[in-house]
């Protein structure tokens, strides 16, 4: 039968046509034997700490053994696969796994490598293909394949280019780390989760009891004042230093440049991450900014993508920097930031104002009527000083574009401002609450398929709202304005 005979050979042409799947690099085994090293001294401390050294040696034993174990029948039931259309993510063990990821719908090709990966030149490749596609993680390749895999699937098959660098941190922007509070408190965070899991460790193995919690309190309420305040000063001196050394850490040379179509970050010292975002998929910029940073001239730049999970860190194209510095680097890569922004009407001031001292204002009212003095004073104090902050959420509104892209700016001890462009903006809502239609006030929404889903240009004069809108997108609201011909 000669046409089941060419079925058979095409089909077996097809088959050997077919791309063969692809094992993770042979060394993750020396990387996963270096995590085992760490656990085998954890899980040795354990037993020596339980039964003696003998306790100690079958411990570290089993957790090697099972470590090791775990490491060989992951490489060797993985495999990975990539087709013209998508990669395929295969495991096999006792039944079979196949995670698909289209190509199409890939956001970000993301790379890190741990100390022990760069020794080695391996690379942990992260793909992001979004809510709808799912994501998948290589751990580890070389850092070739790594930088083929991520330049295949962005849909760049001709070689790379040079980079062309856009931005660098520069090391004496370090010190701007104490001006964010996230920086600041991370290093007395993590002490306090390991003094927690040290203390519930020790209280799991009997050697934390009452008479030692006793006897150590004792101790700290006999020290002398003069240690006290000395124990204060240094912790007060630590925290801005350790939030530099925590900075240094997560951003050490923080480079943004661009190659290929693609924005490509890259930061870390012991952890060196490098994270792509593809320009076509770039909507805007947004700055944001304490009154600490401000007062230093210091701003946050980040990225509004498209589809990009995890924004808040991936989309990072500055952590800190000169306010100059994060505006060139906007305009490089969306276009001239829009300026001097509009001011809001005097109105907005007023509830502005209103919004800040209400709450407090109210506390202190309840206090006094409930007969609570030293609360109604210390929320009527909070309630003076909620004047400026009111006066200062005024002063940071304004809005402006330039014909081809909407900036809004907002908030005082967070303020934001966004630039996006026009071609971003896919619908608008002008919301109105009973207190702005008295004062002829409106907020404009502008939603962008990109960071937050929209932005807000608060408390603008009802008017010119909507003449923003309409000036933006002439097509949507202007069969609503026109006035109706008389019959």
């Amino acid at each position: 039968m000669p046409g089941v005979a060419e079925d058979v050979a095409d089909e077996a042409v097809a088959r050997r046509k077919r791309p063969r799947g692809q094992r993770l690099h042979p060394l993750t085994f020396v990387v996963g034997a270096v995590r085992e090293l760490l656990a085998l001294v954890a899980a040795g401390a354990t037993g020596l700490m339980v039964g003696g050294l003998s306790t100690a040696f079958y411990f570290a034993l089993a957790g090697l053994t099972f470590g090791l174990l775990f490491h060989v029948v992951g490489w060797l039931t993985f495999t990975y696969v990539l087709f013209d259309d998508r990669i395929e993510l295969r495991r096999a063990l006792i039944g079979r796994s196949v995670k698909s990821i289209p190509r199409d719908r890939i956001r970000g090709v993301d790379m890190s490598a741990s100390l022990p990966h760069r020794l080695l030149g391996l690379a942990i490749v992260h793909i992001d293909a979004g809510a709808d596609g799912g994501e998948g993680t290589l751990n580890a390749v070389s850092r070739g394949e790594a930088e083929r895999l991520r330049r295949v699937l962005l849909s760049r098959d001709a070689p790379a280019p040079p980079r062309r660098v856009l931005a660098r941190m520069r090391r004496r922007w370090y010190v701007y780390a104490p001006l964010s509070g996230a920086y600041l408190f991370t290093p007395f965070a993590v002490a306090g989760s390991l003094l927690g899991t040290a203390y519930n460790l020790g209280d799991d193995l009997g050697l934390i009891t009452q008479e030692r919690v006793e006897s150590l309190g004792h101790d700290v309420v006999g020290l002398s004042t003069a240690l006290v305040v000395a124990l204060v000063i240094l912790g007060l001196l630590a925290m801005p230093v350790m939030s530099v050394v925590v900075f240094m850490l997560f951003n050490w040379d923080f480079t943004v440049h661009q190659r290929d179509g693609s924005l490509v970050i890259e930061r870390g010292l012991v952890t060196r991450r490098s994270v792509s975002l593809e320009l076509r998929r770039l909507r805007g910029v947004e700055f944001a900014d304490n009154p600490f940073e401000r007062a230093a001239g210091v701003t946050r730049l980040g990225a509004l993508i498209t589809g990009l999970g995890d924004a808040a860190h991936r989309g990072r194209l500055l952590p800190a920097a000169p306010r100059p510095v994060a505006e060139a680097l906007a305009a490089r890569v969306v276009g001239a930031v829009p300026g001097p922004l509009i001011a809001h009407p005097p109105a907005a001031r007023s509830r502005r104002v209103t919004r800040a001292v209400g709450l407090p204002a109210g506390f202190a009212a309840l206090a006094a009527v409930t007969a609570q003095p030293w609360a109604a004073y210390v929320f009527a104090v909070l309630a003076v000083l909620a004047v400026p902050l009111g006066l200062d959420r005024y002063r940071q509104l304004g809005h402006v574009t330039d014909g081809d892209r909407l900036s809004v700016r907002s908030g005082s001890l967070r303020r934001r401002q966004v630039v996006v462009e026009h071609t971003a903006i896919v619908g608008w809502r002008i919301r109105r609450t009973v207190f702005q239609r008295r004062l002829g006030l409106a907020t404009l929404v502008a939603a962008v398929g990109a960071g937050d889903g929209g932005y807000s240009a608060i408390d603008m004069a009802e008017g010119d709202a909507v003449a923003l809108a309409a000036g933006i997108t002439p097509a949507w609201l202007t069969p609503f304005l026109e006035t109706p011909p008389e019959g």
